[in-house]
């Protein structure tokens, strides 16, 4: 199967980076996470089993609690779970850089000594899966790794099965399954003996330089087949004479045809290896070393390890807060009396002060003149030419959205008129720039990006045109939303290896602080029109799908509104007159947008089709913006009137566009 994916982004954060392997689970590709820039280890499932909902649908139940056990267990590869976009599923985990046991098989023969390090390891990671009742049933050198300190990790733990599981075997593709067991082509119900059987093929192998044929492994399903089920594979000693006589035999009494006669767990297997290699399992090294793992240490010095996640830099060198304080109190100290001194902080206030008298002044009239253009903060910027004509809703009234447009391996900032007009791309990096969001008084913008490192807030100035960087290296910041007097913004942050939480940070950057950890993954977050309480989805028990809770700006109070919706996804808007909410739900393909009352948790749904997400409010309430994959897979904005009539299209560009942000 040629490398399919290579140079794409999935989901607007995955782009992946380089064909590595096939597997039995499917394409194995290195990507990385462009919110964090750390590298993934990407493995796109075969299309027999990302059109099989039933099958998709046990991998992504199963995969809370198999991220769990891959995380405490020390010799398996954490498990990131399962990710769906419309035509495709692949599973995630994390990288490890490092040759893979196709590389060391390739020198085999190896020495007792040295197979002893694979197998204590490889018997460890099993056995914290069986302790769990589960079987990984996909074992194969492509899927086990050795990184820069000798540690052998095995992954593919996203497709890890309970034992009695009914997911037959033979449904992951074309790829010639070398390691199962004798009883999985029969339809038996498999238990830990199948782990056990295809360790030892392994084993076999590092022994004996060969397959369990005693040669080459065969190229066909029927005739690798008939191998596991009829032939007795030669003694490796035959094939090794370096290895122990008794060490050969243990692996024998590991491959034999009927499961009530092999070794029976992995525990047994190690400890009958080393007692046969004249050793004990706690002399057994943890690690590859050069002293006991000559073949596989000479492997780990000529790899080329990756370099560190690289910091982004880009047009606009943003210095620390601080810097710029100081900075422009020298200049403004420079200029007349008349117009005194006035830093960031002054001007951030004044811009809460505007927002008030924004809230509470009436309604616009229908007419609004359309609003002055500028040029995009990237001086070389040219925009990209329209690829078809915008279409322009039928509604006259003005305003402007801010949504994130990917192009080409990034995700910038765009802006496009109410009226479909005016497209213009803000940010033209090698960054990813997501959540824009305006401030009250819409003169200026707010995203986070990733262009110096993590993911930090910026704020951009229209009318100066000037960036500004607000939050600096406190983790990885997204989904911000401005309290309605400009003072403070509340955010979801990762710092560290927490999980992400609910911060908040003053206007200015000052004071970034922890308000509500949650009991699960928070995603989304925003102020209540009133000021008096903050939204945000969050995770209970299904990954990826979220609850939609409320709380009180302390980070008090918190009450449920979701009851009932399937498929919740991670955004969320307050309607102006701080009643309802929008939202999508639905399953995985067919989204919609959804509007949730808050004070009963009733909900309504808006649309109908077109797998639909990212849903905002203009600010007077009559009318919506989301995002939509409708045509022909390819995510444009839309607009509708607030009871879900009347949709437009408003872009139409063959990379996405959502995420939208609505301001007058």
């Amino acid at each position: 199967m040629s490398p399919s994916l290579t140079g794409q982004t999935l989901l607007n954060q995955y782009h992946v980076e380089e064909f590595v392997a096939s597997t039995p689970l499917g394409e194995l590709y290195r990507a990385t996470d462009t919110r964090n820039n750390k590298p993934l280890a990407l493995t796109l499932l075969p299309k027999s089993i990302a059109e099989n909902a039933e099958t998709l649908k046990h991998l992504d139940a199963e995969s809370v609690k198999l991220r769990g056990i891959s995380t405490s267990a020390p010799n398996l590869t954490p498990c990131l779970g399962l990710r769906q976009t419309p035509t495709l599923a692949f599973l995630l985990e994390e990288w490890v850089d490092g040759p893979s046991l196709v590389s060391v098989l390739e020198k085999a023969p190896l020495k007792a000594e040295e197979i002893l390090v694979y197998a204590k390891s490889l018997c460890a990671a099993l056995e914290a899966l069986h302790k769990q009742n589960h079987l990984h049933l996909n074992l194969a050198p492509e899927l086990i790794r050795i990184n820069k300190d000798g540690e052998i990790l095995l992954g593919g733990i996203g497709a890890a099965r309970q034992v009695g599981s009914e997911i037959a075997e033979g449904k992951w593709g074309n790829y010639p399954r070398l390691y199962p067991s004798p009883e999985s082509f029969s339809g038996e119900h498999l238990t830990t003996a199948a782990d056990i059987y295809s360790l030892a093929v392994v084993i076999y192998q590092l022994a004996a330089g060969a397959w369990v044929n005693g040669k080459s492994a065969p190229k066909t399903a029927e005739a690798i087949r008939r191998a596991h089920l009829e032939i007795t594979p030669p003694a490796p000693i035959s094939l090794n004479p370096e290895i122990p006589d008794h060490f050969s035999r243990m692996i024998l009494w590991a491959l034999r045809k009927n499961p009530a006669e092999r070794l029976k767990t992995t525990t047994e297997l190690i400890s009958s290896l080393a007692l046969a290699a004249h050793t004990s399992v706690d002399e057994i090294p943890k690690t590859l070393q050069p002293s006991t793992a000559p073949v596989s240490s000479i492997l780990l010095e000529d790899w080329e390890f990756l370099p560190p996640p690289k910091s982004t830099i880009i047009d606009q060198n943003v210095p620390p807060l601080e810097e710029r304080l100081v900075e422009m109190d020298k200049v403004q100290s420079k200029k007349s009396s008349r117009l005194g001194i006035m830093s960031v902080f002054i001007f951030v206030m004044l811009a809460g002060f505007a927002a008030l008298f924004w809230f509470v002044r009436p309604a616009p009239q229908e007419n609004l003149p359309t609003p002055i253009q500028f040029t995009p903060f990237a001086a070389d910027y040219t925009p990209p030419p329209t690829f078809t004509p915008l279409p322009k809703p039928t509604d006259p009234r003005g305003g402007r959205i801010a949504f994130t447009c990917t192009r080409g391996d990034y995700n910038q900032i765009c802006m496009v008129n109410r009226d479909g007009s005016g497209l213009i791309q803000l940010s033209d990096m090698e960054a990813s720039n997501y959540y824009p969001v305006f401030t009250p008084d819409g003169a200026a913008l707010m995203f986070a990006s990733n262009r110096n490192g993590p993911f930090d807030l910026y704020l951009l100035l229209f009318g100066e045109k000037q960036l500004f960087q607000i939050t600096e290296n406190i983790g990885n910041v997204v989904s911000p939303d401005y309290s309605p007097d400009g003072r403070k913004i509340v955010f979801v942050n990762r710092a560290g290896d927490g999980p992400a939480s609910i911060w908040m940070v003053n206007s200015d950057g000052l004071n970034p602080h922890l308000v509500y950890a949650g009991s699960g993954e928070i995603v989304a977050t925003a102020w209540s029109p009133d000021g008096e309480r903050i939204a945000y989805a969050m995770s209970l028990d299904v990954p990826q799908e979220y609850e939609i809770f409320t709380m009180n700006t302390e980070g008090k109070e918190h009450i449920r509104i979701s009851r009932g919706l399937q498929g919740i996804g991670g955004s969320l808007d307050w309607s102006p007159d701080g009643k309802s909410l929008l939202i999508y739900a639905g399953p995985v393909g067919d989204k919609n947008i959804f509007k949730l009352e808050v004070a009963d948790g009733a909900y309504a749904q808006l649309t109908n089709s077109g797998n639909n997400a990212g849903a905002s409010y203009s600010p007077d309430g009559r009318y919506i913006v989301f995002n939509s994959l409708r045509n022909d897979d390819q995510a444009d904005l839309y607009i509708m009137r607030a009871d879900g009539t009347n949709e437009v299209q408003l872009t139409n560009h063959p990379e996405p566009d959502w995420g939208a942000q609505w301001t007058e």
